[in-house]
């Protein structure tokens, strides 16, 4: 969290920033360097805070400060108030003709090669006062940091349902077959399962949502497959299926651009798609920033997926 925040939340009680400051870091210490205060001011307001609502908001505990089910609804509340309070300091400010703004993004490693820098270029292009901060992260991994307010967009496929995400923009992909060129399943138009796993296969790890996608349809083959690697590295299987050392399985996008080692060979199969989805915290208003890049990124799933035959 930017602990530089804007007069809008300034005007919100300080107690809200210490909470939120010993919940991300778990610790008082931590958070009272992060803050600039002292641990005692600190510990004060907090047990001011805890007096008031008439439960502690925190378990003390020897590996640091954990929420308590009473700190659990206090958190969801303040990181509400703080994403909104970001938001109207942004609108604020432009309206004063500034054009600033940060945005923290988390997405799967399969969209970093290509579908993302093609985003951020656009985004650093249209709206250079605004900060951009990307981590890469696994679905489950998303979900938390957006649902904790640790980061403000997520990317990610096959996210599964959850009350605290709400979708802003989905696209489906045909999951297909990555192969060498000079494989015999390269020149293919299509390619069934059934042939798939006649090959020595590269399969994602249970990290990677693309493995829910996968298990339903290699479940019919299963005492059949040849596995010689399951990795939650997208790069690796890549790099490791153009050199020969077995086939994997992805969508369209894994592919960067200018790759000509690997050919994507879509699998004939109607179950056999999976969904790119782009999230935000739900019930949180946008920025104005953020919203920029929502729409940057429906403008170039639509591309891509008006790309993908």
């Amino acid at each position: 969290m930017d602990w530089r925040l804007g007069r809008v939340l300034r005007l919100h009680d300080r107690a809200l920033l210490y909470f939120d400051a010993v919940r991300e870091h778990g610790s008082i210490r931590e958070a009272a360097r992060q803050l600039n205060v002292t641990p005692s001011a600190l510990t004060r307001q907090l047990g001011q805070m805890e007096a008031e609502i008439g439960a502690p908001l925190f378990d003390r505990l020897p590996g640091g400060m954990a929420l308590t089910a009473a700190g659990e609804l206090v958190a969801r509340h303040i990181v509400t108030v703080v994403q909104d309070a970001t938001r109207t300091d942004e609108r604020l400010a432009a309206l004063r003709g500034a054009r600033a703004g940060s945005i923290r993004i988390m997405a799967v490693s399969g969209v970093m090669g290509g579908l993302l820098v093609r985003v951020l270029q656009r985004m650093m292009t249209r709206h250079p006062g605004v900060n951009l901060h990307v981590e890469p992260g696994a679905p489950d991994m998303i979900a938390d940091a957006l649902a904790q307010g640790r980061t403000d967009l997520g990317v990610a496929f096959s996210m599964p349902p959850t009350n605290d995400l709400m979708p802003v923009a989905r696209v489906n992909f045909p999951l297909g077959v990555l192969a060498p060129v000079g494989h015999p399943i390269a020149g293919k138009a299509a390619v069934t399962m059934a042939e798939c796993v006649t090959h020595r296969l590269i399969l994602p790890s249970r990290s990677l949502s693309l493995q829910w996608v996968l298990q339903p349809l290699l479940r019919p083959y299963w005492d059949k497959l040849d596995v010689v690697l399951e990795t939650g590295s997208i790069e690796l299987m890549n790099r490791m299926a153009a050199a020969g050392a077995g086939i994997a399985f992805q969508s369209p996008l894994a592919l960067e651009p200018g790759d000509t080692g690997l050919v994507h060979v879509p699998l004939d199969d109607a179950n056999a798609v999976t969904d790119l989805g782009v999230y935000v915290r739900e019930a949180r208003w946008l920025p104005p920033a953020l919203e920029s890049l929502v729409e940057e990124m429906r403008e170039a799933l639509e591309e891509t997926a008006g790309g993908v035959s």
